[in-house]
């Protein structure tokens, strides 16, 4: 679902309440509600010590964890930081649990990223006092559902791969607080909650039907439908070879429900605050379903776009999610590649540089610059975008990020050399270990996109790579190793397309499996990457 997870990166806090009453989950933990008078100028107090300690004593004084994973540039990251952190509620909340924050770039980070199945950030993880998983947390939400699956956790909540086992047996058997707790579960960023076997698609159709009528029951039905979107994305693109149930079950989704429940949702502002996080972002996406005709797809789209413009003011949206409720708009003005009319393009600038100025903070400036920056791209302004993203590189507290989003828009206009000068820039100047690798790796498959004649500088980019690590074995788990798994990929995939003898970066990673525990994750890993790769997969690795 190549969308879905590129979008991930732009969402952040949304929400208001509902119009029906859900509000029985926080009234099930009200014995917590006195935390509501205490200071008002406090902040979370991270606990100071490893995460082997931080479980210790959570198991020893019988508190549940609160783990946030991140990165300092990463601009949801920072979104978090400037709403949900700020929040004194919040705050207060985390005083009962033991909160810790492990950045991704410290020592060790990814392999507890790795055993977390973190798939990448940010990642927020609420652990029992015995350190079972109970739930994650989606970014993208109003921050009092963040205070509410807090204080949910509180009171000894199942863990969401227990409550997903009675869902699929009968979902009419979880309580309110359980429905609560799925609705708002990051999905998205777990892949071990649902059993591969488990058809996802009815798992949330059947949340919706089972849940209480109103914000829950609908955010269910919005998560069905993007499983809907990324098996049609996945059958389209060839990834997965279906059999003959499959399609056969494939043919019977024309759920002619699906229009009628979307204007519901459309037509009501708190419905469309409460899913903000999936409809701001898969209008197309959604639309493109075959369930829905195409004369109720333009009845849809105008009521989609009006609803979310309308709405791009609401208090409960940070800076940076206000500025989403133009996608919708955007997307129908610019369809067949119409340009942007006059007037919308001065109203866009206008309310652009608006929250440009309102935006102090060099933090929460990640977060909103970096929506700017895809809104005037998705308005086809490549020239605003790239103007704005030069203007914060002397604002930015982590300008590497926007020297790669500079070198992207570059190799989007066909500009190979001022595309592959940023990525240099931008791995010269990231910070972190874990970053560097990233950026570096970045840098050097930019050049076999760009330059692959440049055969002398991919190797010794490649080989210097490795030299990045103090450690070797942090090299070979979490996110460091998806990098390195890609780099390797394209790498092979590059000289096998050139008729290239062995590469020295090959034999500098062998060399390094060496130096790790024959029974570690680490030497695992390391040992699967030189697994021979058949014909179509150095194919789909060159390609990518």
């Amino acid at each position: 679902m190549v969308k879905l997870l590129l979008v991930v990166t732009f969402l952040a806090l949304a929400g208001c309440e509902s119009e029906t009453d859900i509000s029985s989950p926080a009234a099930s933990v009200s014995a917590t509600s006195s935390i509501a008078d205490v200071r008002t100028d406090a902040s979370i107090e991270w606990f100071d010590g490893t995460i082997e300690e931080a479980f210790k004593i959570a198991d020893g004084e019988a508190r549940p964890l609160f783990l946030y994973w991140g990165a300092v540039w990463c601009p949801p990251c920072q979104e978090i930081k400037h709403t949900v952190f700020k929040s004194q509620e919040f705050i207060q909340l985390t005083r009962l649990f033991v909160p810790v924050y492990l950045d991704g770039d410290t020592d060790e980070a990814q392999a507890w990223g790795e055993k977390f199945g973190v798939m990448g950030y940010p990642t927020m993880i609420v652990f029992n006092p015995s350190g079972e998983e109970i739930t994650r947390i989606p970014g993208g939400i109003d921050i009092s559902r963040y205070n509410t699956v807090l204080e949910l956790s509180l009171h000894r909540m199942r863990s969401t791969a227990d409550l997903v086992q009675v869902a699929l047996e009968d979902a009419t058997q979880l309580s309110a607080d359980e429905f609560y707790q799925l609705a708002y579960y990051s999905w998205f960023q777990d892949a071990a909650a649902v059993p591969e076997s488990a058809d996802r698609a009815k798992l949330f159709l059947g949340l919706s039907t089972s849940a209480p009528e109103g914000e829950l029951s609908n955010r269910f039905y919005m998560n069905y439908l993007l499983t809907l979107v990324e098996e049609n994305e996945a059958e389209e693109s060839g990834k997965e070879t279906l059999d003959a149930e499959t399609i056969a079950a494939d043919a019977s989704i024309t759920d002619p429900m699906i229009t009628e429940r979307l204007k519901t949702i459309l037509s009501s502002s708190s419905l469309t605050l409460a899913s903000w996080d999936s409809l701001a972002y898969y209008m197309e996406e959604i639309l493109a379903l075959k369930a829905i005709t195409d004369v109720d797809k333009g009845s849809l789209a105008r009521l989609w776009e009006d609803s979310l413009f309308e709405l791009r003011f609401d208090e409960s949206l940070s800076r940076a999610e206000k500025l989403a409720g133009w996608l919708p708009k955007l997307q129908l003005a610019t369809a067949d590649g119409q340009p942007l009319s006059g007037d919308l393009q001065k109203l866009l600038r206008a309310e652009m540089a608006s929250v440009d100025e309102a935006t102090i903070d060099s933090f929460e400036r990640q977060s909103v610059i970096n929506q700017m920056s895809y809104i005037y791209r998705e308005a086809g302004l490549v020239g605003d975008a790239k103007d704005l993203l030069l203007a914060e590189l002397e604002k930015s507290a982590s300008p590497y990020y926007f020297m790669s989003s500079l070198g992207s828009l570059a190799e989007k206009g066909d500009n190979f050399d001022e595309a592959l000068s940023w990525r240099k820039q931008a791995y010269e100047n990231s910070v972190g270990e874990a970053t560097r690798f990233q950026w570096g790796a970045n840098y050097v498959l930019a050049m076999i996109r760009m330059a692959p004649e440049d055969q002398e500088a991919i190797e010794v980019q490649s080989s210097a790579l490795l030299l990045e690590f103090h450690q070797s074995a942090e090299l070979f788990v979490g996110r460091n190793f998806r990098t390195l798994k890609r780099l390797n990929e394209n790498l092979l995939a590059w000289q096998e397309a050139r008729n290239q003898d062995g590469l020295v970066f090959e034999s500098e990673v062998e060399k390094l499996c060496d130096d790790q525990k024959e029974d570690s994750l680490q030497y695992q890993n390391c040992r699967s990457l030189f697994v021979e790769d058949d014909v179509e997969e150095i194919k789909v690795a060159l390609s990518s």
